[in-house]
């Protein structure tokens, strides 16, 4: 039997796909025209026969890995989409799998078959008994049908093998039209096979009318071609087809499917133009494809414009949009879905989108959109968390409405959410900001506490917080500050607790106002407030601004009890404070432990008892007159001042143990600074003189 030389081009590789070039060294001998031998013939797999005169068409080519398709699809395309329209075909007799075809590449003369080898070709499982019991009539409508609704490769194959290889129904149009539009099929159409049915109906001299060029821009929709999609358009134009509104569709679609999303866009807009519907999936697909990429700008004017027309677009794609715009901080197109969807009630998102929605409103102070989320929750009965308290806060203050901000923070005293600095902390940045007088923010919450609203004590400390700002340029503010503490129980019956004091302590040091501090200390003192270390920090500094070093080292041993911290900037500060001086409570300040820090070298850390550490005399430096002259004075100073804490030990106003400057930890009554006159009076007799103040303990 003659045989011819094997040619291996695209269509072998897209018929047999299974093929490897490997079996060829294997079978070079094979490949040689010579005379027949009586030698037994190889195994039919290795065996490479004439051409066969029909083709099989076979779906396994689409069943290999990714990088083979990508690599093989020039040449495994071929002709293995349209061998089901060139006429009858051998099959093998391997099992038919419904999901591809699966065939050896073996073919063989059709003289050389056997009776029994075509009953069993004839008995291929491939095509279904469904599909054998119709008619060509019902089998050509099948056809057609099932391809538009639901495009399958398989079930197109199923049919066509029946009415061209089973019944000898000549190859037509529609049958063409047919087997492309089952490439639309996701799992196994491609491009490839588009352009090879289109070039073989060339070739059979078929013309492809509206309905196949359509049915190619359907698959390509799905598998897109660029190249092959404008050359498509191109035949509708010469042949002056118009291109249908489904096939506009198509043409967007594979536009987006390619990332060609500006002209996708302008495809949609002509559309619109030519008054061409556009479908709700499509419309879909490019509000997806746009909220991947970011562009929230082009996603609002689309959906406006969808909205204008009268069109629906589903409640999955309003939340999608949502979210998205939430993500990207986009606040139009968030108040937009909001506004159309949430506030009408048709679309009911989560707590924490709509917790979202209310950060994203008090990032550009909209306080429509914020009411709007609470009144939201409110209608779902869902109580608002410590969070969506603060964003309304911040709208509120982000339009300057400092009374319903204040009133804010009587809701969340009433709801029993605590209030810290951070809540509060947008009140104080806006009063700063706008220049608030502080009367007038009094004002409002002796407003709100008319009005029957339990005024929190954060309320306050905001206001206490705002005089000690102000106190840097206007000393006066003291005086209203003063004023405002005793009318604080008007307000809050609870009284002014610790951070207030600190607030009001500061203010004083700021402005040099020692008096009023003194007063407050004696105040904390009173109502059994216990100081922190921040307070002791505050009365240490406002001492040594005062050059009283004796109460302040006081306070530090009080301090050292409590076995308390000072933080480094205070601690750096009385370093300063005290460098400037050469009194020895200056000194024992400055060498303290809770002062040194670990950067200065301790005087004496052998003791551990309650003793203080002895002050080590330093060699007395060399003095100029005047220097001199205010060193005696010191001197006489401390000696004057000894006399009369003695005199005032003696009649009982002060404990003997006050006496001992070493051990003046453990006395029972602090002392504060005696005034310098006050004793000299003490000293000159004059009895009628008043003894001087002392601290309270505390």
């Amino acid at each position: 039997m003659s045989r011819r030389v094997l040619v291996l081009d695209g269509l072998w590789y897209s018929l047999c796909p299974s093929f490897s070039p490997l079996a060829l060294a294997r079978a070079n001998p094979l490949l040689k025209q010579r005379k027949p031998s009586s030698r037994p013939c190889p195994p039919p797999a290795l065996r490479i026969a004439a051409p066969p005169r029909h083709r099989c068409y076979s779906n396994n080519a689409r069943k290999t890995d990714a990088h083979s398709q990508v690599e093989d699809a020039p040449t495994r395309g071929g002709n293995g989409a349209s061998s089901v329209l060139s006429g009858s075909a051998s099959f093998p007799d391997e099992h038919w799998d419904n999901e591809h075809d699966s065939f050896e590449p073996e073919n063989h003369d059709e003289e050389a078959l056997t009776p029994r080898r075509k009953k069993a070709i004839n008995r291929w499982p491939g095509v279904p008994k469904y599909a054998a019991e119709k008619s060509n009539d019902s089998l050509e409508t099948l056809l057609q049908t099932e391809m538009a609704k639901k495009p399958n490769i398989t079930s197109a194959t199923h049919i066509l093998r029946t009415l061209i290889r089973d019944r000898g129904v000549k190859p037509s149009a529609r049958h063409y039209k047919a087997l492309i539009m089952a490439n639309s099929d996701a799992l196994h159409g491609s491009p490839i096979f588009v352009r090879n049915l289109l070039e073989e109906m060339e070739k059979q001299g078929i013309a492809a009318d509206s309905g196949t060029l359509h049915a190619a821009l359907q698959a390509l929709a799905v598998h897109p071609d660029f190249i092959l999609r404008q050359e498509v358009l191109q035949k509708l134009r010469d042949r002056w087809l118009t291109l249908s509104p489904a096939g506009w569709h198509f043409v967007v679609a594979g536009l987006l499917r390619e990332h060609k999303f500006e002209m996708a866009l302008e495809q949609a807009a002509l559309m619109q133009r030519k008054d061409i519907h556009v479908e709700d999936w499509l419309h879909s697909s490019m509000i997806y494809q746009l909220c991947d990429l970011g562009e929230m700008d082009e996603v609002l004017r689309l959906m406006q414009v969808r909205v204008s027309q009268g069109n629906d677009m589903t409640s999955d794609l309003w939340m999608h949009v949502l979210r998205t715009a939430i993500e990207a901080q986009h606040y139009m197109t968030t108040r937009f879905v909001w506004r159309r969807m949430v506030e009408l009630g048709y679309l009911h998102p989560p707590t924490a989108v709509c917790s979202d929605v209310l950060r994203v409103a008090a990032g550009v102070s909209d306080i429509e959109i914020a009411k709007s989320v609470f009144r939201h929750l409110a209608r779902r009965a869902i109580s608002p968390v410590l969070e969506d308290y603060q964003q309304l806060i911040v709208a509120n203050v982000g339009v300057g409405d400092l009374p319903a901000a204040f009133e804010v923070l009587c809701t969340m005293q009433e709801a029993g959410l605590p209030l810290d600095q951070t809540t509060t902390q947008p009140i104080l940045a806006y009063m700063i900001h706008s220049k608030t007088d502080r009367r007038d923010a009094w004002q409002v919450l002796k407003r709100l506490h008319n009005e029957k609203h339990v005024v929190p004590l954060a309320s306050v400390r905001v206001i206490a917080e705002l005089c000690e700002h102000d106190a840097q340029n206007d000393p006066t503010v003291v005086d209203d500050a003063i004023g405002f503490y005793n009318e604080i129980h008007t307000i809050c019956p609870q009284g002014a607790d610790l951070q207030v004091y600190n607030a009001l302590i500061r203010m004083c040091r700021t402005a040099l106002k020692r008096e009023a501090g003194i007063f407050l200390v004696k105040e904390m003192a009173t109502l059994d407030v216990i100081p922190d270390a921040g307070t002791f920090e505050t009365i240490i500094l406002m001492c040594l601004d005062a050059g009283n070093y004796k109460s302040a080292l006081m306070y530090m041993l009080d301090l050292a009890k409590r076995e308390a911290t000072v933080s480094p900037k205070a601690r750096e500060e009385i370093r300063s404070l005290c460098a400037r001086s050469v009194n020895e409570y200056a000194l024992r300040l400055q060498y303290h432990p809770l002062i040194q820090g670990g950067d200065v070298p301790t005087l004496d850390d052998t003791t551990e008892t309650a003793e203080e550490p002895k002050l080590q005399r330093n060699p007395r430096p060399k003095l100029g007159r005047e220097e001199r002259i205010a060193y005696n004075k010191e001197r006489r100073q401390r000696k004057r001042r000894r006399l009369a804490l003695e005199r005032l030990a003696a009649e009982g106003k002060v404990s003997s143990e006050a006496m001992n400057g070493l051990e003046m930890e453990d006395s029972e009554v602090e002392l504060d600074e005696v005034d310098v006159d006050e004793v000299d009076e003490e000293v000159e007799g004059n009895s009628n003189r008043s003894s001087p103040s002392s601290k309270t303990g505390e």
